[in-house]
């Protein structure tokens, strides 16, 4: 059994229309969870990128509500769903209200600088080193050069072996006991880390690369957003492997053309939500708060 909030001023009735129409059409018998159900009202294309917002924050509830947002509240679990959800909304944090508004621009900026480094920087490494050394300047491109010297690997091995260390690492540390989880990890990371350069698996810079992913694989403030770039650096990764770093353009703007071409309950992915006030007077069958069941 699921709840539908919503403000009847506010919201807009061709979102919520199209939210009823694919909850009719859902056949499952059991729906565990709210990530289960943001799978299944999301569209075809949002294959890799979610389109619905999963939050348990009270205060992102109210205040997108207050926006004219729909909110889906499910039995069973204490996290809600926000819909429509826009691109901007990923990347956005509630605490940016709640600072000055240069803090709130600088530290926004500093999320979209680590989705770049987390998504390009991997393919650059690998575009740069195999392809277009001449792009560094001399001293930088002899010293990458030194520390590859003892690599018997070509770079995009090398990244590719890292990467999915580091994987490994991030994956084991959410499933151990927290008592354990952190020191286990950062000790296995740096033990990892510096054998693998001891005997000449990478490279020094390599490891530096790898650590700056990683850390800002964790600037996105929405874990889904931070899954989905996880996996969309593996294909940046593959494009500049065998082309370059005019693969890895070709992937941007792909990936861009990508995200165009999706929507979220209407709305355009890659726009800003804007507050339209749909109110139609005919449409009186919608109410404030409305029950619905799940299942057949």
């Amino acid at each position: 059994m699921i709840n539908i909030i919503y403000d009847n001023k506010e919201v807009n009735w061709d979102v919520l229309k199209e939210f009823k129409e694919k909850l009719k059409n859902i056949d499952k018998d059991v729906v565990q969870s709210a990530g289960q159900l943001s799978r299944l009202i999301s569209g075809k294309k949002s294959i890799l990128f979610p389109t619905v917002v999963i939050s348990e924050r009270p205060d992102r509830i109210a205040y997108n509500l207050s926006k004219g947002k729909v909110i889906v509240l499910m039995e069973g679990t204490r996290f809600a769903l926000i819909l429509p959800s826009v691109f901007y909304d990923f990347m956005s944090s509630m605490d940016d209200l709640y600072q000055a508004k240069g803090i709130s621009r600088f530290l926004l900026f500093l999320r979209y600088f680590g989705l770049a480094v987390a998504l390009l920087l991997p393919a650059i490494y690998v575009g740069i080193t195999a392809f277009n050394p001449e792009l560094f300047r001399v001293q930088l491109a002899l010293s990458i050069a030194g520390s590859r010297a003892a690599v018997p690997y070509p770079a995009y091995i090398e990244v590719l072996f890292m990467l999915i260390m580091m994987e490994l690492l991030t994956e084991a540390s959410i499933r151990l006991p927290k008592a354990i989880g952190p020191t286990a990890t950062t000790v296995g990371g740096l033990i990892l880390g510096q054998a693998a350069t001891e005997a000449g698996l990478v490279s020094n810079i390599m490891i530096i690369i790898v650590s700056a992913v990683a850390i800002s694989n964790f600037v996105i403030p929405i874990n889904e957003m931070g899954f989905a770039m996880r996996v969309a650096k593996y294909f940046f990764l593959a494009m500049a492997t065998f082309t370059g770093l005019i693969g890895m353009i070709v992937a941007l703007i792909g990936l861009i053309y990508y995200l165009v071409s999706l929507n979220s309950f209407g709305q355009p992915y890659l726009g800003v939500f804007l507050k339209e006030n749909m109110k139609n007077k005919k449409q009186n069958i919608f109410y404030a708060n409305s029950t619905t069941k799940l299942g057949r």
